[in-house]
């Protein structure tokens, strides 16, 4: 009886500490394009696309550390972009304080100093080439676990023209148990 509470002991701690450490399988997570307007619209705001990048599928509440990979592609139609910061919203509607559309593309543009616990990452990019990025943080698990995740960029380097986009690629979502 005496070893059978050692193993289980033994087993329970193993399972406590292994908390954050197990990864899950990778899920596809479908591509996001964001246009971006020229920089004298966005005045230094934070510009989020219309489309919820996680459409709608969350992940169980267990689940902890969601960190996102994939590719950085700046297309430039004259702009000179060369570094982003990037954030995640669960939601835009109803329209965040802080924050305002625009006609010059579909996006919405927010307030930097009210975005800053949304940050989950940093891109520099080179216009045509993919640049590989990681993307994590507490916003980023509590967007997962509601199953709806609205990506941001703030332009950090360079700048940008009308025809401008930043295109995110083979993106996949992990977790850890």
């Amino acid at each position: 009886m005496k070893q059978a509470l050692i193993a289980a002991a033994a087993v329970a701690s193993l399972a406590f500490t292994s908390c954050g450490i197990i990864p899950t399988p990778a899920v596809p997570i479908p591509d996001a394009e964001i246009n971006l307007p020229p920089n004298s619209a966005v005045a230094g705001r934070v510009i989020y696309m219309k489309t919820d990048v996680l459409g709608g599928v969350s992940l169980p509440g267990v689940l902890q550390q969601v960190s996102i990979t994939g590719t950085a592609t700046y297309v430039s139609g004259g702009g000179n972009l060369s570094g982003a910061s990037i954030f995640i919203r669960g939601s835009i509607d109803p329209m965040p304080a802080g924050c305002a559309t625009t006609t010059l593309a579909p996006v919405i543009l927010c307030d930097p100093a009210g975005e800053v616990a949304r940050q989950i990452g940093n891109v520099n990019v080179t216009a045509g080439t993919a640049t590989a990025f990681t993307l994590s943080g507490p916003e980023l698990d509590a967007a997962a676990k509601a199953g709806h995740g609205y990506i941001g960029v703030l332009i950090t380097g360079g700048s940008t023209v009308m025809t401008d986009k930043l295109k995110l690629t083979g993106m996949q979502a992990r977790a850890k148990f």
